[in-house]
C-alpha cells in the first residue's frame, strides 16, 4: 500500500513537476518569441535607417558640391564646361538622370553630349510627387531618390541641378542583409528550443532558469550589434562591429564592419570632392570661397589688403577640340604643376608677409584663381602676374606633341575695390576679360570703367551667338567687286560679313569682328561664312559667270585651330568647287607665326580647290622665303599704301614687281580715284577693288552687275 501510495505520489509529483515545467517552458517560449521578433524588427529597422540615411546624405552632398561648381559655366552658358563638370556623374552606375534647368523650368543641360532635352519643361520629366520644381532637397519616390540643389551666384539662384539616384540597389542590399539577419535569428530560435528541451530532460525544476540564462546569453550578440548600430547612426564613427566570438553572429558583425568601411571610404571621397579638384588636386571653388572669406575677415581685422588674381587660359578650348579631352586634362595638370612650382619661387621675389597662405585654386574648366594676402606694393602683384604669364607661355609637351597656350590675368584688391567674395570674383573676372580682349598673354588691374565695357562686349558676343543659333538672317554677306583694271570688267568679289542687330541696327564690322576672333565663336562663324559664300558661288554666281573669283577672309586666329581648318577643307570638298574660283585670304603675319603648320593647312585647302592669297601684303614680313615656300597664288596690296600713293610709290612698285616676277596675281585695295587706277594699271597691277568701281553690295545687286557685264560682252 505504502509502496503503491509512494508510487502514486511520486507519479503525481512527477506529473505535477512535468506540468509545471511545461507551463514554465511555454511561458518562456512565449516571451522568447516576442523578444526575438522585437529584436529582429529593431535590428532590421536600424540597419535600414542607417543605410538609407547615409545614401541620402551622400547624394545631397554630391549634388550640392557639383552645383557649387556650376555657377560660372551656367552664367556664361559654357556647355563644354557644364559637360565636363557633369562627366563624373555619368560614370556612376546608379545615376538615372542628370538635369540642369533654369528657374522657369526650362532644361539647360541633361548630362548628354547632344543635350537632347534642351529647353524642355522639367515638370514633364519629373514624377507627379514633385510639385514645386524650384524647391531644393530630396524626395524618395518609386525606387528613385530625386535630389535638387540650387546653382547660386551670391544670393541669386541661377538654376537647379537635379539628380536621380536609383535606390533599388540600396533596397536590395538592405533586404539581403535583413534576410541574413532573420536567418541567423531563426537558427538561434532553433538552438534555444533544442537546448531548452535537453535541459528539461535533465532537470525540469531548473528549466526556467536555464532557459532564461541561456536565451539571454545567445541574444547578447544581437543586442550588442543593435547598440553599436544605434551609436553609429548617432555619429560615433569609432564603433567597431567585429565580435570576439567566432560564430554566425561574428559573420554578421564582419558584414556590418565591411559596410561601415565602404561607407567611410565613400565619405572620404565625397569630402575630397567637396574641397579638392579631382583632376589637379588643387583646392576647388568651395575651399577657395572658405579660404577667401577667412582671409577677408583677417585682413579686415588687421587693416591689410588682399589681392585676387583670376587666371584664364587662352586657346585651351582649341587643344580640347583638336587633341581631345585626355590631352586637355593632362595640360591642366601641367598648368597646375607649373603654377604651384612658380608660386614657391615667387614668394622669394616679392614682399608677402604670410606666404603659406598664398592659395592657388582651380574654379573649373581652364580657370584658376590666386589669393595673395597682405601685399605691400601693387608692383609685387604685377611681378607675380608677369611671371605667371611667362611660365604659361612656354610650350607644353604632352604625348609627344607640343601645345601652345597663354594666360590672361585679371587682378582686383580688397578692400580697395570690393568688400565681399562675390564682388571680388566679378571684378577679377572683368579684369581678366579686359586683358584677354587687349591681346591675351596680359594682365589688367580692375577699374570701374570695365563694368560697362565688359558688359557691352558680353552682350555683343551673346547677340552673335543667338544670331548663329537662330538663323534669323541677322548675319549676312555683302560683296565688294574686284575688276580687271584694263577693261573695268567685274571678275570677282570679296565676301564681307555684316550683322544687322534686331534693336541696334547695323553693327560696325570693325567692332564685332575682333570680338569674334577672341572668343569661342571664331570657329562656328568662320564655318558659317565659308558655307554661305560657297553656297552663293555654286547656286547663284557660277551659273551666270563660270570664271568668277570669290574671295573669303579667314582670321589668322583660325589657323591655330586645326580642327576648324579640317572642317574648312570638308566644306570645300562638299561643294566640289572648280579650281581658281575661290580665293582664301590670310594675312602674312598670321602665317608666319607657325609656318610649318601653315604649310600643311594651306596645302590641304589647295587640294580642295581653293587659291591662297596674302591679304594686306606689305604691312608684315613681306619675305621672299615664305613666298617661295608656301603655296601662294596672289597678293593684295593694302589700302593704306594706295591711300598714301604719293609717298608709297616705291613700296607699291616693289610689291607689283615682286608679284609679277613670281607670277602671282595682284589685287590693289582701296582704289577711290581714277589717278590711282591709272597709276596701278601702268605698273602692271592686274586687278583692283574700291569705291571707284563699287561699294560693297548685297548678293542680288552683285548678280545684276555680273549679268549686265556678261550681256555687254
Amino acid at each position: 500500500m505504502k509502496s503503491s501510495l509512494a508510487r502514486r505520489y511520486g507519479l503525481t509529483l512527477a506529473v505535477t513537476t512535468a506540468v509545471v515545467g511545461c507551463i514554465v517552458l511555454l511561458v518562456n517560449l512565449f516571451f522568447l518569441e516576442r523578444y526575438s521578433e522585437e529584436s529582429i524588427v529593431t535590428g532590421k529597422h536600424h540597419i535600414s535607417s542607417l543605410v538609407q540615411a547615409e545614401k541620402v546624405r551622400d547624394a545631397e552632398l554630391m549634388s550640392a558640391t557639383i552645383a557649387s561648381n556650376l555657377d560660372t559655366a551656367i552664367y556664361h552658358y559654357d556647355f563644354s564646361a557644364i559637360q565636363e563638370l557633369l562627366e563624373p556623374l555619368q560614370s556612376e552606375k546608379n545615376i538615372s538622370y542628370t538635369y540642369i534647368h533654369d528657374m522657369n523650368g526650362k532644361i539647360i543641360h541633361d548630362g548628354t553630349a547632344d543635350i537632347l532635352n534642351y529647353n524642355q519643361v522639367i515638370t514633364e520629366l519629373l514624377p507627379y510627387t514633385i510639385q514645386d520644381f524650384s524647391e531644393s532637397g530630396s524626395t524618395l519616390s518609386d525606387g528613385l531618390l530625386h535630389v535638387a540643389a540650387p546653382v547660386q551666384v551670391g544670393q541669386n539662384t541661377l538654376a537647379m541641378l537635379r539628380i536621380g539616384v536609383d535606390f533599388r540597389e540600396v533596397n536590395t542590399e538592405i533586404d539581403q542583409l535583413s534576410v541574413l539577419f532573420e536567418q541567423e535569428a531563426n537558427q538561434l530560435r532553433s538552438s534555444i528550443l533544442f537546448y531548452t528541451l535537453f535541459a528539461i530532460a535533465i532537470l525540469l525544476g531548473l528549466t526556467s532558469i536555464i532557459v532564461f540564462l541561456f536565451s539571454r546569453n545567445l541574444f547578447l550578440p544581437i543586442q550588442t550589434l543593435v547598440d553599436r548600430c544605434n551609436r553609429y547612426a548617432e555619429g560615433d564613427r569609432s564603433v567597431q562591429f567585429h565580435l570576439s566570438k567566432k560564430d554566425e553572429f561574428a559573420v554578421l558583425g564582419d558584414a556590418l564592419q565591411t559596410m561601415k568601411e565602404s561607407v567611410s571610404a565613400s565619405q572620404k571621397q565625397i569630402e575630397q570632392l567637396a574641397y579638392l579638384d579631382p583632376l589637379t588636386m588643387l583646392p576647388n571653388r568651395r575651399m577657395f570661397n572658405e579660404e577667401l572669406e577667412s582671409m577677408i575677415h583677417w585682413a579686415g581685422a588687421h587693416q591689410h589688403q588682399v589681392a585676387l588674381m583670376f587666371i584664364d587660359l587662352d586657346h585651351f578650348k582649341q587643344v580640347n577640340d583638336f587633341a581631345g579631352h585626355d590631352v586637355g586634362d593632362r595640360l591642366l595638370c601641367e598648368v597646375a604643376c607649373r603654377l604651384s612650382t612658380l608660386l614657391k619661387e615667387v614668394v622669394e621675389l616679392v614682399d608677402i608677409p604670410i606666404p603659406e597662405k598664398l592659395l592657388l585654386s582651380r574654379l573649373g574648366g581652364d580657370e584658376f584663381v590666386l589669393i595673395v594676402p597682405s601685399f605691400t606694393d601693387k608692383n609685387d602683384l604685377a611681378t607675380i602676374a608677369t611671371h605667371i604669364a611667362e611660365v604659361l607661355d612656354k610650350p607644353f609637351s604632352i604625348m609627344d606633341e607640343r601645345h601652345h597656350i597663354s594666360a590672361s590675368i585679371g587682378i582686383t584688391c580688397y578692400p580697395e575695390k570690393a568688400g565681399d567674395i562675390t564682388e571680388l570674383l566679378k571684378q577679377a573676372d572683368m579684369a581678366m576679360y579686359a586683358a584677354k580682349h587687349s591681346g591675351r598673354k596680359r594682365f589688367r588691374f580692375y577699374d570701374s570703367n570695365m563694368n560697362s565695357e565688359v558688359l557691352e562686349k558680353i552682350q555683343i558676343i551673346s547677340g552673335i551667338r543667338e544670331a548663329l543659333e537662330m538663323e534669323n538672317n541677322q548675319l549676312f554677306l555683302i560683296y565688294q567687286s574686284i575688276v580687271d583694271l584694263n577693261n573695268d570688267k567685274i571678275v570677282g568679289a570679296e565676301a564681307l560679313l555684316r550683322w544687322n542687330h534686331p534693336t541696334k541696327g547695323l553693327i560696325p564690322q570693325d567692332y564685332f569682328i575682333p570680338l569674334i576672333e577672341k572668343s569661342e565663336l571664331l570657329a562656328p562663324m568662320t564655318l558659317w561664312v565659308i558655307e554661305n559664300a560657297c553656297q552663293h558661288l555654286v547656286d547663284t554666281i557660277y551659273p551666270i559667270d563660270k570664271r568668277f573669283k570669290l574671295s573669303v577672309n579667314i582670321s589668322g586666329a583660325a589657323l591655330q585651330n586645326q580642327k576648324l581648318c579640317l572642317q574648312v577643307s570638308e566644306i570645300l570638298h562638299k561643294y566640289s568647287l572648280p579650281k581658281n574660283c575661290l580665293h582664301i585670304e590670310i594675312t602674312e603675319t598670321s602665317m608666319m607665326e607657325n609656318i610649318e603648320l601653315c604649310y600643311d593647312i594651306l596645302s590641304d585647302w589647295k587640294k580642295a580647290g581653293a587659291d591662297i592669297w596674302i591679304d594686306d601684303f606689305g604691312t608684315g614680313y613681306s619675305s621672299l622665303s615664305y613666298l617661295h615656300n608656301l603655296p601662294i597664288d596672289g597678293l593684295k596690296i593694302d589700302r593704306s599704301f594706295v591711300n598714301d600713293i604719293a609717298h608709297k610709290q616705291k613700296v607699291i612698285e616693289t610689291i607689283v614687281a615682286l608679284g609679277n616676277s613670281l607670277k602671282l596675281e595682284i589685287v590693289s585695295e582701296g582704289i577711290e580715284k581714277d589717278e590711282q587706277k591709272k597709276y596701278l594699271q601702268q605698273l602692271g597691277c592686274q586687278y583692283g577693288q574700291g569705291y571707284l568701281f563699287a561699294k560693297p553690295n548685297k548678293l542680288p545687286v552683285l548678280l545684276e552687275k555680273i549679268s549686265k557685264t556678261e550681256t555687254a560682252l
